[in-house]
C-alpha cells in the first residue's frame, strides 16, 4: 500500500488533524545587514519593537541573524493569518521566547484581531539559521 493509499484509508494524520493554517519565510542574512547599515536604527525601529531589538543584542554577526530569525517569523505568522491579517503591521506581532528559548508570538493590534477574527486556538513559531539565511515556520491551530 503507498503513503497516499494509506493516508487516504485513515484519514488525516491525527497530529496534523488540528492544523489549520502554515506561514513560512525565509530573509538573506546579508540584504538585511546591508538595509541596516544604510538606514540604520530607523529601519530596525519599524520592523522589531523594543523587546525584539534586546533580544537580538550580540556581535554584529549574531544580531543580524538573531534579526532576521525574528523578521522571518514574524512574516511566517503574517502569512498563517492569511487574509485575515490584512493591514498587520510588523510591530502587531512579537516574537518573544519563553523560559527555555524557543521562539513565541505575541500578538497585538490588527495581528491579534485577526487571530480573534479567524478563531484559532494557537500560534507556534519555529525560527532557524544557517549559511546565510533564517527560515521560519509558523502553525496555526
Amino acid at each position: 500500500m503507498s503513503v497516499a493509499e494509506a493516508l487516504s484509508a485513515t484519514g488525516p494524520l491525527p497530529a496534523l488533524a488540528g492544523i489549520r493554517a502554515v506561514g513560512i519565510d525565509v530573509v538573506d542574512v546579508e540584504r538585511l545587514r546591508g538595509m541596516v547599515e544604510r538606514h540604520g536604527q530607523r529601519i530596525v525601529g519599524r520592523l522589531l519593537t523594543v523587546n525584539e531589538q534586546a533580544l537580538c543584542d550580540g556581535s554584529p554577526r549574531h544580531r543580524a541573524y538573531r534579526m532576521a530569525g525574528r523578521i522571518a517569523a514574524k512574516e511566517a505568522v503574517r502569512k498563517a493569518l492569511g487574509g485575515y491579517g490584512e493591514g498587520c503591521g510588523w510591530l502587531d506581532v512579537e516574537i518573544g521566547r519563553d523560559a527555555s528559548g524557543q521562539p513565541v508570538p505575541r500578538l497585538t493590534g490588527r495581528a491579534e484581531e485577526a487571530f480573534r477574527r479567524a478563531a484559532y486556538s494557537g500560534l507556534h513559531v519555529s525560527i532557524s539559521h544557517e549559511a546565510g539565511v533564517a527560515v521560519a515556520i509558523a502553525v496555526a491551530d
